[in-house]
């Protein structure tokens, strides 16, 4: 066995042995103060943000142009910011419950006149009672209520109900506004900013006025090809012609970023008409939608499908849903909607062979708006 000349000497194992475990806590040193200093800055971002920290700021969810379809690229995708600050996670987990199988949610809106017993609201949904295999409809609605009122009543009545409080600070939209009125307008326009959030969290949105009657399912009239779909106050029988008078008070959108922007710039577009309604607008600026950076196809719906009383469609084996329009006052709408609703149940109740022949149609005797 081999020795070495020196006591003092140290075997080749130990030199190895030592330098090894010299070279290991040298590298533990590094480490451990490499890591300190992150650790360090990660507990000083949490106690800046401290729930009773200064830096905390609240804010309250709104439609900001194009920032939806940025963060919502595939659209398609679940609803993001279920954690939102104000009521936006109960609207998100509202519109869930509402959806369709292909994420298209309903939309109306009433204010306290509009929502009264006896009122629009009570004719509206009782038009899908009567409608023919229209009622399952009514799960998919989310009245969006303009007021105190209008929100206590819908939720009486109605199982997805969510108040909108007006853009401008006191405004009070509880009354049957006259048209065209200042706080009708006010009216009209608080509600196109949800809409644009309903599409920038990934739904389609189908908005109906509430003086509508919905008979037939009027989704069949609607084509995926276009981006948005809208009923017609005078259709010329193109549907692609831009020449179509829309009416807005019946218009679906699809859930694309294209439709995020159309919405903003509609919304903007009001500066520019100041004394005019969304539908006034629409039609003004809608060349401008389908064509430039925006690029939405706008398709018009047949009126003699999805009418109105502008123009209003004669053979009740095609129509689908009845608009109140051309018809100014609460009152007259009411009227003349509720006997909209018994032609209808009056042209139900003949057989189907006899409803076929075409020959049942509309009572216009005494009608306020109808002639």
């Amino acid at each position: 066995m081999a020795t070495s000349k020196s006591g003092t000497s140290l075997s080749p194992m130990v030199v190895f042995l030592l330098g090894a475990a010299s070279a290991t806590a040298l590298l533990l040193f590094f480490l451990t103060s490499a890591a300190r200093p992150a650790l360090e800055t990660g507990a000083l971002r949490r106690e800046e943000v401290r729930p009773d920290s200064a830096t905390v700021r609240r804010s309250t969810p709104r439609a900001n142009g194009t920032a939806g379809a940025e963060q919502h690229a595939g659209v398609a995708a679940p609803p993001a910011n279920e954690a939102g600050a104000g009521g936006e996670s109960e609207f998100a987990r509202m519109l869930r419950a509402a959806a369709m199988e292909d994420r298209t949610v309903i939309m109306t809106s009433v204010n306290e006149a509009w929502a009264a017993p006896g009122s629009l609201l009570d004719s509206f949904l009782g038009s899908f009672r009567v409608g023919e295999n229209v009622s399952h409809f009514v799960n998919h609605i989310v009245v969006v209520a303009m007021d105190d009122g209008a929100f206590r009543r819908c939720r009486d009545v109605h199982p997805h109900c969510h108040l909108l409080r007006p853009e401008k600070e006191g405004l009070d939209l509880s009354g049957a506004k006259s048209y065209m009125t200042k706080d009708y307008l006010d009216l009209v326009w608080s509600k196109l900013k949800l809409q644009q959030r309903i599409l920038e969290l990934g739904y389609n949105l189908l908005f109906t006025d509430v003086d509508v009657a919905w008979f037939r399912n009027p989704l069949v009239h609607i084509t995926m090809a276009a981006d948005i779909t809208t009923s017609s106050d005078f259709y010329f029988g193109d549907p692609d012609d831009l020449g179509n008078y829309p009416n807005t008070g019946f218009i679906y959108f699809k859930a694309t970023p294209r439709n995020v922007r159309a919405m903003a710039y509609w919304h903007a577009a009001r500066r520019r008409f100041p004394e005019n309604h969304d539908q006034f607008v629409f039609n003004e600026i809608k060349r401008e939608l389908a064509g430039g950076e925006v690029g939405v196809r706008i398709r018009f719906i047949d009126a003699k499908d999805v009418s109105g009383f502008c123009q209003l469609g004669r053979d009740l084996n095609r129509i689908a849903t009845v608009h109140m329009t051309c018809c100014v006052g609460l009152e007259n709408k009411l009227f003349d909607l509720k006997r909209v609703v018994e032609d209808w149940k009056r042209y139900m109740a003949h057989p189907l062979w006899e409803r076929r022949m075409g020959k049942i149609g509309w009572r216009f005797e005494g009608g306020r708006c109808i002639h």
